[in-house]
């Protein structure tokens, strides 16, 4: 009886054993499959393949696995999403920014560049690679500009600055404004030369006509008054002085006449009465309007105009003012003895008009100012004249499509030269 209840015992033990191992076996078997099923779904996940995550077979997953996928899942989603915004709102960005026409360069906290819009690679002449990852001061090699980033990043505070980068020539003004938590910074820079000229020319504009203005006023107020102190009572002065207020009269008209040419002008009021020009009879129109002045000038007028050049298309009045502005400074401009020289000629499809002198020429630093309103340089300040022709003859021949420009050197002459297009008719 004792025998057979062991043997009893030993057989429950045995038993037990077998359904213990092959319990554990299955479950070994199961949390394998499990952790398989699992890493098949974290990879489709990680790759980004929801396609293949939901339709994956679960069911060997636990509930509380399969709750913890899901939540992982709809979280991933949710973040691929907004990093997909964040990424079509960056691209939207730079592309803004690639068209903008200032330059944009964005550093971070150490004064590296990591980001430069295409308007500031072209201004700095170098590729993106050349740019990006590299500090500012090697980039832009301007110490005006490191220090005003410099400034920015330590004080946290937008800093400006006018930055002359060509002594006398080139105005950038740089904005540097910091960028956010990474304490880095934009730096914009927008180019301002044009804008200091135009002011500058302004400036001179009111400087220039107040002193045209202030001459004949000055000298009308001398002569009335000295009339009004006795001088009406002397025949010979009263006829002098009339002759003078006369004159100042006629020099304050044809500043007004050639002040409301060049607006009409300049605004588009003008039109031009566009007809076939013999250039010859054009020249010599203009020669004959100032012989006697090169006579009494003691100077000689050269000519040398083909008399069988095309006619191009334009207003005669209008190009024979031109050429008698040229002509006029010429002749004013060079000493007793000199010479003056039209010639015109055919080249291509345009026809060049020159009007060439031996006088005392232009200073190199005036050339690129002859042409504004009342911009004279300091050899003529004191000459007869409004400081007007040659804005009106620049405008005159920009309307009629062509182009001029002067060549001179100090001291030994002067070469305006205008050139009037042909159609293919005329050539």
């Amino acid at each position: 009886m004792t025998v057979s209840g062991d043997w009893l015992l030993f057989l429950a033990l045995v038993v037990l054993v077998v359904i213990t191992g092959a319990v554990s076996v299955y479950a070994l078997f199961r949390l394998r499959r499990c952790r398989r099923s699992a890493r098949y779904l974290m990879s489709a996940l990680e790759h980004g393949d929801d396609d293949a995550y939901l339709s994956a077979d679960r069911t060997r997953l636990s509930e509380e696995h399969r709750r913890i996928l899901d939540t992982f899942q709809h979280r991933l989603v949710g973040l691929r999403d907004r990093v997909a915004g964040a990424e079509r709102d960056s691209d939207a960005a730079l592309s803004i920014l690639s068209r903008v026409g200032d330059g944009v360069l964005v550093t971070d906290a150490r004064g590296n560049i990591v980001l430069a819009n295409r308007s500031q690679l072209e201004r700095l002449r170098l590729s993106e690679q050349r740019v990006i990852g590299h500090s500012l001061i090697e980039v832009t090699q301007d110490h005006e500009v490191h220090q005003l980033v410099q400034e920015c990043i330590a004080s946290g505070v937008e800093q400006r600055a006018l930055i002359e980068t060509e002594p006398g020539r080139r105005f950038v003004s740089v904005s540097a404004m910091p960028s956010g938590a990474d304490g880095g910074c934009v730096v914009v820079f927008q180019d301002r030369t044009e804008l200091r000229r135009l002011e500058k020319v302004r400036r001179d504009f009111v400087a220039n006509i107040s002193h045209e203005l202030r001459t004949p006023l000055t000298t009308l107020k001398l002569l009335c008054e000295t009339l009004s102190d006795g001088g009406l009572d002397d025949t010979a002065v009263l006829a002098e002085y009339l002759s003078r207020i006369g004159v100042e009269v006629d020099r304050l008209a044809q500043m007004v006449e050639e002040l409301g040419e060049l607006s009409r002008i300049e605004s588009g009021q003008a039109r031009l009465e566009r007809t076939p020009v013999r250039v010859s009879d054009l020249v010599a129109r203009a020669i004959e309007r100032l012989s006697a002045q090169a006579v009494r000038s003691e100077l000689r007028l050269e000519l040398d105009v083909a008399e069988d050049l095309p006619e191009p298309l334009g207003d005669e009045r209008r190009l024979e003012q031109v050429l008698v502005n040229l002509l006029h400074n010429a002749i004013k401009f060079t000493a007793a003895g000199g010479a003056v020289s039209v010639r015109a000629e055919q080249s291509g499809d345009e026809i060049l008009l020159t009007v060439e002198d031996n006088g005392i020429g232009i200073p190199e630093e005036d050339l690129d100012r002859i042409f504004e309103r009342f911009y004279k340089t300091d050899k003529s300040r004191s000459s007869s004249g409004t400081g007007l022709g040659l804005a009106i003859a620049r405008h005159v021949v920009d309307l009629h499509g062509g182009r001029i420009w002067v060549q001179s050197i100090e001291g030994r002459g002067s070469r305006f030269t205008f050139t009037l297009p042909l159609t293919s008719t005329q050539q």
